[in-house]
C-alpha cells in the first residue's frame, strides 16, 4: 500500500503564499509607519482565509526584521491562559526558558515582559485572538511603549479590541478563482507543470473551494494522491460538485472527503491529534511514541516502528492535513500542529470511534496539582496510555498503583520533587516509553535493565543509574532502547557497563561524573561501540583529565553532536572534525577552552549546521588559509553568546554551500545600533558577507540579535 503521495517533497516551514502580496505590503506599510504610542493592527476574517498565514508571512519579511529591535510571537486560541500566554511571549526569543519561569506567578511574568518591552522598538504579534479580556491582563506591560512599537492581532471577530484604542481592521478577502487555481497548482505540482490533461477539472475543483485557501490546500492534499488522470481528476470534481448540491459547507466536505481517501492506518493516527490542545505545537518523536504505544502503527518486516510511523507523519503532512511547525537540524520534521478548523473536525470524528478517553479543562493544569492520583487506576485498569505531564504531582514517591497496570506502553509523569523511580517498576513488562519531568535527580532501580520493551526512556533533569558491578555485568540489554536521556553516566568500568546495555541506541543525553567515591575520573566509556548512535549530547562539569583517553568517545555514524561544560583543549577537536557523517555539531558553552582553534585540512566533510556559543576561542583559523577543503556542505553557521573572536577562517568568504550566519548576543548598552557596531563578531561577519558577494554569491542572509539586559 503506497501511504505518500506519488512525488512528495520535503515539507517546508514556510508556506505556499498566492494572493497575499498586496495584502502583506499594506500590512508591513501600517506596521513601519511612525507613530507616537502603540498601534494596534487586526487581521479580521474567517476561519480557513489565511490570517496566520499572512501574518507570518509580514513576521518573516526582511523589512520588518530591521525596523523593530524586538520580535515576539505567541498563539492565543480560544482556549486563553494568561499565565501560557505570558510565558510564551518571554521564551519565544530564547531570552528565557519555560523551565526558568515556570515558579512564578501571572505578577511576575507581566513585569518581567514589561521589563523586556521597555526601551525598544518592537513588533508583537498575537496570532488567534478570541477573547477582549486578554488586554485587560497584559495592558501593564504595554505602558510606557517607544513610538513605532506594534502588536499585530489575527481574529476572527472584529470586535476583539472594542475596550482599546487600534487601527483600523485589515479584513481579508477571499481568493479569486485564478489565484485558488494558482495554489492549487502549487500546492500539487510544486515546479512542475500542470498536465493538460487534469487541466480542465481542475480549474473545475478550485472554483468549489470558493476562494478559502484552506479549503484549495486540504484538496490540493488528495488530488497529489490521485493518479494525473483526466477521467479521475473529472469524476472527483463531480463528487465534490455534488456536496455542494447538498448545501455542505465546502471546507467541511472538503476535509470530509480527505478523510475518506485516507489509507486506513493513516486515520486513526489522524484522529488522534483530537488528544492535544488546540495551537499546541506538538513534538514529533512524542507523538510517534504515543501512536506507537496504542498500537496504530503497522509492524513491517525489517522496519523500525519508528520509522513507519515517521512515514505515516510525512504522508499527513503531505496530504497537507498536518502543518510543519519547526524542522530538524539535520533534516525531517521537529514539531508540528493542526488547524483548529481541521481540529473541530477530528475531535467529534474521534469521539465517534472512542479509542482513548481524554480529560481537558480550560484551565492550565498546573493551577491544580495532583497529590493522589491512585483512584484512576481502580477506574481505568486496562489503560495503553498514561500521559500526565500537564499535571504537576505533588508527591516525592512514584505513584502507587502504577505499577498494577499491566497493560501499559505509554507512561509520563511530571513532579517537581520525585527523586526516585521503584523497583517494582519493572512489572510493567509492556512498557515502552517512559517520561519523567522532575527538578531532582533521579534515582533508577537496577531493574530498569530487566523492561526489555522499552523504546524510550527520558528523564529530566537527569537520571542516576545504580551502580553495582556484579548486578550490571549479570542483568541483560535493552535491545530496544532507542533513545535514552538524560542519563549520569560515570567515566569507570561500570560506565562501560552501562553503555553494552544499550547496544541500538540511536539517541543519547548524557552527563558526565566521576566515578563513584573517586576523586577523578579513571576509566574510560567507549561510546564508539554503539553502532547505531547517530544523536548524541554530552554534558560535564569540567571534570576529565586531559590526559584521559577519548580516542573512542565519538561513533562514526553520529550525524548530530553537542557538546558543553567539558573543558577540551581544541586540539581535542580532531577527533569530531574527521567524522564522515556528522551535519549538526553544537559547541556550547565552554565545552572546549583554549584562544586557538586551527582547522585541519579535509575537516568536516558532510557537516551542515554549526553552533559556538559561549567558547573562548579568540582565533579560529585554518592550517592552509589558500586550502577550500574545509566544510564542503556547511550551510548555517551560529555565532551566540559574547564570543571573542578576532578572527575566522577566510574559507568562509568564499564557501558557496553557506546560507546563512546567525549572530545572537546581549549585553547592556541599551542602544541596539551601538552595541552591534560595536562588536567584533558581527564585523567579521560582515566581512564575510562582503567578500562572497564579491564572489558572485548573493544567497547568503545575516541575522543578527541583540538582547539588552533588563535593568531592574
Amino acid at each position: 500500500m503506497r501511504l505518500l503521495p506519488p512525488s512528495p517533497r520535503i515539507p517546508e516551514v514556510h508556506e505556499v503564499v498566492i494572493g497575499f502580496d498586496d495584502e502583506a505590503q499594506t500590512i508591513i506599510g501600517r506596521l513601519t509607519s511612525e507613530s507616537r504610542q502603540l498601534e494596534i493592527v487586526p487581521i479580521v476574517g474567517m476561519p480557513g482565509l489565511g490570517k496566520t498565514t499572512l501574518a507570518k508571512k509580514v513576521y518573516g519579511d526582511a523589512e520588518i526584521e530591521g525596523h523593530f529591535q524586538l520580535h515576539l510571537w505567541c498563539t492565543v486560541s480560544h482556549v486563553y491562559n494568561q499565565k501560557r500566554l505570558l510565558l510564551e511571549l518571554l521564551c519565544c526569543n530564547g531570552e528565557y526558558t519555560q523551565k526558568q519561569l515556570r515558579e512564578k506567578d501571572e505578577d511576575d511574568l507581566l513585569t518581567m515582559l514589561y521589563q523586556m518591552l521597555k526601551g525598544k522598538k518592537y513588533l508583537l504579534v498575537l496570532d488567534d485572538v478570541w477573547e477582549s479580556g486578554l488586554w485587560n491582563d497584559l495592558n501593564l506591560a504595554f505602558q510606557d511603549a517607544p513610538k513605532g512599537s506594534k502588536i499585530l492581532i489575527t481574529s476572527r471577530f472584529s470586535n476583539i479590541t472594542a475596550h482599546v484604542k487600534l487601527g483600523e481592521p485589515h479584513y481579508l478577502r477571499l481568493l479569486t478563482e485564478e489565484q485558488s487555481w494558482q495554489l492549487l497548482q502549487k500546492k500539487v505540482f510544486g515546479e512542475e507543470e500542470c498536465p493538460q490533461s487534469v487541466h480542465g477539472a481542475g480549474i473545475e475543483i478550485a472554483r468549489f473551494c470558493g476562494g478559502l485557501p484552506l479549503t484549495v490546500v486540504i484538496i490540493a492534499g488528495v488530488l497529489a494522491t490521485l493518479e494525473r488522470d483526466g477521467w479521475i481528476w473529472e469524476e472527483f470534481a463531480r463528487r465534490i460538485t455534488l456536496t455542494m448540491v447538498c448545501g455542505t459547507d465546502p471546507c467541511m466536505a472538503s476535509l470530509e472527503l480527505s478523510y475518506e481517501k485516507l489509507p486506513p492506518p493513516l486515520k486513526p493516527c489522524f484522529l488522534y491529534f483530537a488528544a492535544f490542545r488546540e495551537a499546541e505545537k506538538i513534538g514529533t518523536k512524542n507523538l510517534m511514541c504515543l501512536w506507537i504505544a496504542e498500537g496504530l502503527v503497522e509492524r513491517k518486516e525489517g522496519r523500525r516502528l519508528e520509522d513507519v510511523a515517521e512515514e505515516y507523519l510525512m504522508s499527513l503532512i503531505g496530504r497537507n492535513l498536518v502543518t510543519v511547525s519547526k524542522c530538524r537540524s539535520i533534516g525531517g520534521v521537529k514539531s508540528c500542529c493542526l488547524h483548529d478548523l481541521l481540529l473541530e473536525f477530528v475531535r467529534p470524528e474521534r469521539k465517534k470511534r472512542i479509542f482513548f478517553r481524554h480529560f481537558e479543562d480550560t484551565t492550565a493544569a498546573d493551577d491544580f496539582p495532583l497529590v493522589d492520583i491512585s483512584f484512576l487506576f481502580c477506574i481505568y485498569k486496562h489503560l495503553i496510555v498514561l500521559n500526565l505531564e500537564y499535571i504537576v504531582l505533588m508527591q516525592k514517591e512514584f505513584p502507587s498503583g502504577v505499577e498494577s497496570l499491566p497493560e501499559l506502553r505509554y507512561l509520563a509523569l511530571r513532579s517537581d520533587r520525585m527523586e526516585f523511580i521503584p523497583q517494582s517498576i519493572a512489572n510493567l513488562s509492556n512498557l515502552e516509553t517512559f517520561r519523567l519531568k522532575s527538578r531532582e535527580t533521579v534515582s533508577l532501580p537496577d531493574t530498569i535493565w530487566n523492561m526489555k520493551k522499552l523504546r524510550v526512556l527520558c528523564v529530566w533533569i537527569c537520571a542516576r543509574p545504580l551502580l553495582n558491578d556484579d548486578i550490571l555485568r549479570s542483568s541483560p540489554t535493552l535491545p530496544n532502547l532507542d533513545f535514552l536521556s538524560t542519563l549520569i553516566l560515570p567515566l569507570s568500568q561500570a560506565g562501560e557497563n552501562i553503555i553494552r546495555k544499550i547496544p541500538h541506541v540511536r539517541r543519547l543525553k548524557i552527563f558526565l561524573s566521576h566515578n563513584e567515591g573517586a576523586r577523578e575520573a579513571t576509566g574510560s566509556c567507549n561510546l564508539s561501540q554503539l553502532e547505531s548512535l547517530e544523536s548524541l549530547t554530552v554534558m560535564g562539569g569540567f571534570i576529565l583529565p586531559w590526559d584521559h583517553n577519548i580516542e573512542h568517545f565519538f561513533p562514526s555514524a553520529l550525524k548530530k553532536l553537542s557538546l558543553s561544560e567539558l573543558g577540551l583543549p581544541w586540539s581535542k577537536i580532531s577527533l569530531i572534525e574527521q567524522l564522515p557523517n556528522l551535519e549538526v555539531l553544537k559547541l556550547l558553552v565552554c565545552s572546549f577552552r583554549g584562544d586557538t582553534w586551527e582547522l585541519a585540512e579535509g575537516g568536516f566533510p558532510k557537516l551542515k549546521v554549526l553552533t559556538l556559543s559561549q567558547v573562548d576561542v579568540v582565533v579560529w583559523t585554518e592550517a592552509d588559509p589558500d586550502s577550500d577543503d574545509y566544510f564542503q556542505c556547511l550551510e548555517r553557521l551560529n555565532l551566540e553568546g559574547n564570543l571573542k573572536l578576532e578572527k575566522v577562517p577566510s574559507c568562509f568568504e568564499r564557501l558557496s554551500t553557506l546560507n546563512m550566519v546567525k549572530v545572537r548576543f546581549w549585553g547592556e548598552e541599551s542602544n541596539c545600533n551601538n552595541a552591534v557596531d560595536n562588536y567584533s563578531v558581527v564585523n567579521l561577519v560582515r566581512r564575510i558577507e562582503e567578500e562572497q558577494i564579491n564572489n558572485g554569491t548573493e544567497n547568503l542572509k545575516i541575522l543578527i540579535h541583540y538582547v539588552p539586559l533588563p535593568r531592574y
